[in-house]
């Protein structure tokens, strides 16, 4: 037999965490015929998945003691958990033919028959279980899942309630309690239980699948396939499971798996139009936003609801140069008109005290007060904000949480998590904080709150930094921007009063992992290398057309992408095809997906010229790829979104010489740097410092003209006027 001793030992190695050792230990113990230790090893065996092992490790042990349940119930589970059904069936019933009063036999008859769908067999041997041990836990987490799905919803959240209370430090109560609530209609309780289940354990796949059906969001989403598939391979396939799988996918960078799933599930199911959105976000992320705007119109023109989908279709236009300012503008207007108008309501605010000189309230309201470009542009402001003179909300409408929002709701006066509040709800917290100045950080971003403003919670409304054109909407009032990317006589079109601060709109934070500025690859690899780090929708066949000019033009250069959609083989396949039409050879082309944020700071040493998009120019990627020392050429555009690399290099003093008017001269504006070998030794050594001392990185003296702006919108505002544009 197993000694005392032996069962000991192996218990201490898996307390702690020696468990391949104490497997050791059971596998010599079995071998010498201790039937004990086959058990044993059979259920280590099940802890890990290893189905097979496990039915491998249960044989000889049968063959000893035939006349053993334990064993045959063990056999059972493996073979259930292997999808063999009617195998795991027979061999429960002989275990509770041997003993009919065995728990753990009638618990995982329950289980079987809840696999199956048959909820009410499954209560039944449940409660049978339970009569016998009312404290078994395994079995008391299968009964509130039965009684949820047989909709007994009053007692299976009690039930669950109760399993919490007992068992606060497990994860399975906080999911049954998540999908009892969810039943019961309540989805923002469920998602909080849901995430107190993933705290526990992170790779609790189920409570993660949860957390992506309800919110599209989850920091493990290669769980959720997992899981997603087992339930397809046990249950069948749905369109919910292949709706979800196929969101998991996208979020996993598996874009063919995601657009193929979503085809399959429009054709099935040609009315949902979760897959057809899934399938946009797919196709834009690719580098198709034609083809996303297309889904994204037929969707929102579809169903009047889908508000977040017409905001799509603005962002995606901005990616297409066919589209001219009047009609994306026009697009913008429409977009007001259908969803703000019905809704827009006059502020109250008789009882707001006008001192023009007080103590103001001003309120940021953000999805992405996190690892983002918001969150990264925002944090040095908000650190450096006048405490004295100024109070400051964060509204967090994000998912998302890491360092950076730690970062950012640690400097500020007040921190609000709204993600799950209606534009009413948000709009009376707002409103009950008395925020005189309300700074919206998304425009029609993912996401966004800005039906909250349609309501009016604040006497002065602008909007900054996370969207760059107009938000169509009349009850936003300013439009925060700058002289270089909006010039005062560029034409730009906005429903807000445009507001110019003086040198920039973007404050460059440095992360500390930035490094220092490598020296130009050129001089050890012996060619030019260009490159671009933005998103692929940003490169048109206008873009592709000018690149393979540039790579065209000087002999031998090479051309490095990246973007997180380029870790799919099939996107970096058709985009070397694209490269292919265009006469550049695969060799040329290095095509990287994403890396952490600081790795890919050092992959501007691998990259001696930054090619900029156009008309839908870098942001953040060409303020990193400056201060990597960096040259960014970029075309000098009309719209906002088309001069924000402009507005970075007229603050260093590089605009005259590395942005250019048309394509033509952009062109030969790349071609005569990359022959230029003794230039470009020289910019690389200079961007950095006249950046440094630029008022990119001034978040100082940015913050105090922030705060002077502010100062103005509220000083007007308690004269009942409104700002004229800046100049």
């Amino acid at each position: 037999m197993f000694s005392f001793i032996g069962r000991w030992c192996i218990a201490w190695l898996d307390r702690k965490g020696l468990q391949s050792i104490a497997a050791v230990l059971e596998l010599r113990a079995a071998q010498g015929g201790d039937v004990e230790a086959m058990h044993a090893a059979a259920k280590r065996a099940l802890l890990q998945s290893k189905h097979a092992a496990a039915l491998t490790a249960i044989a000889p042990a049968l063959e000893i003691q035939p006349g053993n349940a334990a064993l045959w119930c063990t056999r059972g589970i493996a073979h259930r958990l292997a999808l063999s059904y009617d195998l795991a069936l027979a061999d429960y019933e002989h275990a509770r033919q041997l003993d009919p009063k065995d728990v753990r036999t009638l618990g995982n008859l329950g289980e079987w028959h809840l696999a199956r769908n048959a909820f009410a067999e499954a209560l039944t041997w449940l409660d049978t279980a339970l009569a016998l041990d009312p404290h078994y836990y395994e079995v008391r987490v299968n009964r509130v899942a039965a009684l949820t799905e047989l909709r007994q919803l009053k007692l299976a959240l009690a039930e669950a309630e109760r399993l919490v209370q007992d068992y606060p430090t497990r994860p399975e109560p906080y999911g049954n309690l998540g999908n009892a609530l969810f039943a019961n209609g309540k989805l923002k309780e469920a998602i909080v239980q849901y995430q107190k289940a993933v705290d526990i354990r992170p790779d609790y796949a189920e409570a993660h699948f949860s957390l992506v059906a309800l919110q599209g969001f989850s920091g493990h989403q290669e769980l959720v396939v997992d899981y997603l598939e087992r339930c397809i391979a046990e249950k069948g396939e749905t369109n919910q499971r292949m709706i979800l799988l196929a969101v998991a996918h996208k979020e996993c960078g598996n874009l063919e798996k995601a657009i193929a799933l979503s085809r399959r599930a429009i054709a099935a199911y040609p009315e949902d139009l979760r897959a057809k959105v899934n399938l946009a976000g797919c196709l834009s992320d690719m580098g198709s936003p034609k083809m996303a705007l297309d889904i994204y119109v037929d969707v929102s023109d579809k169903d009047a609801k889908q508000m977040p989908m017409a905001s799509n279709v603005l962002f995606e236009m901005n990616y297409l140069p066919e589209f001219s300012r009047e009609e994306v503008f026009q697009r913008h207007l429409s977009w007001a008109a259908k969803y703000e108008a019905p809704m827009k309501m006059p502020g109250q605010f008789d009882n707001r005290n006008r001192d023009p000189q007080r103590k103001l309230k001003v309120g940021y309201v953000s999805a992405d007060f996190a690892a983002h470009p918001v969150g990264f542009l925002l944090r040095d402001v908000l650190r450096m904000h006048d405490k004295e003179h100024f109070e400051f909300h964060c509204f967090s409408a994000g998912l998302k949480k890491d360092s950076t929002t730690t970062d950012i709701a640690a400097v500020v006066d007040a921190w609000s998590d709204v993600v799950f509040e209606t534009p009413q709800e948000l709009a009376k917290r707002i409103r009950e904080a008395e925020v005189d100045v309300l700074v919206d950080l998304s425009g029609h971003t993912g996401n966004h709150r800005l039906l909250c403003c349609a309501l009016r919670p604040a006497p002065v409304q602008a909007t900054w930094i996370g969207y760059f054109n107009t938000t169509g909407m009349s009850s936003m009032d300013y439009f925060i921007s700058d002289p270089h990317t909006s010039p005062a006589d560029s034409g730009q079109l906005f429903s807000e009063q445009v507001l110019r601060l003086p040198h920039t709109r973007f404050c460059f934070s440095v992360p500390g992992y930035a490094g220092d500025v490598a020296p130009p690859p050129l001089q050890k690899n012996g060619y030019v290398t260009f490159g671009s780090f933005n998103r692929l929708p940003k490169l048109s066949p206008q873009v592709l057309d000018a690149w393979a000019e540039i790579l065209l033009a000087v002999p031998a250069s090479r051309l490095v992408l990246k973007a997180a959609a380029l870790a799919d083989d099939s996107v970096c396949q058709e985009f070397v095809a694209r490269f292919a039409r265009r006469g550049i050879d695969a060799a040329r082309l290095d095509l990287r997906g994403t890396t952490p944020h600081h790795e890919m700071f050092a992959e501007y040493g691998h990259m001696d010229i930054a090619l900029d998009p156009f008309p839908f120019n870098g942001g953040m990627t060409t303020l990193e790829a400056l201060w990597m020392g960096v040259p960014v050429v970029t075309l000098e555009g009309n719209t906002v979104v088309s001069r924000q690399s402009y507005s970075a290099l007229a603050n260093i003093g590089l605009a005259k010489e590395l942005a250019f008017p048309n394509v033509d001269a952009y062109v030969a504006g790349a071609v005569a740097l990359a022959t230029d070998a003794t230039r470009l030794a020289a910019l690389r050594t200079r961007i950095r410092p006249c950046m440094q001392a630029s008022p990119l990185c001034q978040p100082e003296q940015f913050t105090r003209d922030l705060e002077a702006l502010y100062r103005r919108m509220w000083q007007a505002w308690c004269k009942g006027e409104h700002l004229a544009a800046s100049i």
